[in-house]
């Protein structure tokens, strides 16, 4: 099967009323005859017949452009790695006084006896507290830590400074502060009468995340 064949009869035919000066003339002056009649008026002046009539085009493989890519913006806000760079959440020299930060634990006394509804805290409903301590916020609260896979950690307590994927951020009263790590540590902590163990592999994930998150319940609660 031919890929490409002559010009029909009928182009022969009728060649003045297409437009071409004799019938020799039609294999050659086809096209630019075409053009000529079919292309506006303006990209006539412009010369572009001129230009097409020396281009040719392969019908049987086209090739497809390749969209543009488009660069994607960059996220606002500065990388993990800047961040330590800068020293953005180092806390400076002058402002390591466990004193400070008592102010802040008071405040975060009254939001977790929100947070567990203490009040209504008993045997029955202890699950529920459970699920919402290992939701809350830690920034602020007192911890002791019970067991820990360094043992000059047991024992140390103080106030959570911050608080990161896998460490809290603690000052204790002696003004030292010390980063502890949560996997396979236990941290315990007083409210209401009440003592309250975390397993810190419970913790291992951001503060932010947490809210989401779905846990195997290990927390304990102690009366």
């Amino acid at each position: 099967m031919a890929l490409y064949r002559e010009l029909p009869t009928h182009v022969f035919e009728n060649t003045a009323a297409i437009g071409l000066k004799s019938r020799s003339a039609v294999e050659n002056d086809f096209v630019s005859s075409f053009l000529q009649r079919h292309l506006p008026a303006n990209r006539l002046r412009k010369g572009e017949d001129k230009d097409l009539k020396y281009k040719t085009q392969n019908l049987d493989k086209v090739k497809k452009k390749k969209p543009e890519v488009i660069n994607k913006k960059r996220r606002k806000g500065l990388t993990s790695r800047e961040r330590k760079k800068l020293k953005l959440f180092d806390i400076k020299k002058e402002h390591q006084s466990y004193e400070k930060y008592i102010p802040m634990h008071k405040i975060w006394k009254d939001y977790i006896q929100d947070v567990l509804n203490i009040k209504s805290v008993n045997k029955d409903n202890i699950h529920a507290a459970q699920e919402r301590l290992l939701k809350a916020d830690f920034h602020g609260s007192c911890l002791t830590i019970q067991r820990s896979k360094c043992p000059s950690y047991v024992g140390v307590s103080g106030i959570v400074l911050q608080e990161t994927r896998n460490t809290f951020k603690i000052i204790t009263q002696e003004d030292q502060v010390k980063c502890i790590p949560k996997t396979n540590s236990v941290f315990v902590f007083e409210i209401g009468g009440y003592v309250f163990t975390l397993h810190g592999n419970q913790f291992c994930v951001r503060s932010a995340e947490r809210c989401t998150r779905k846990f195997k319940l290990k927390g304990t609660i102690e009366i």
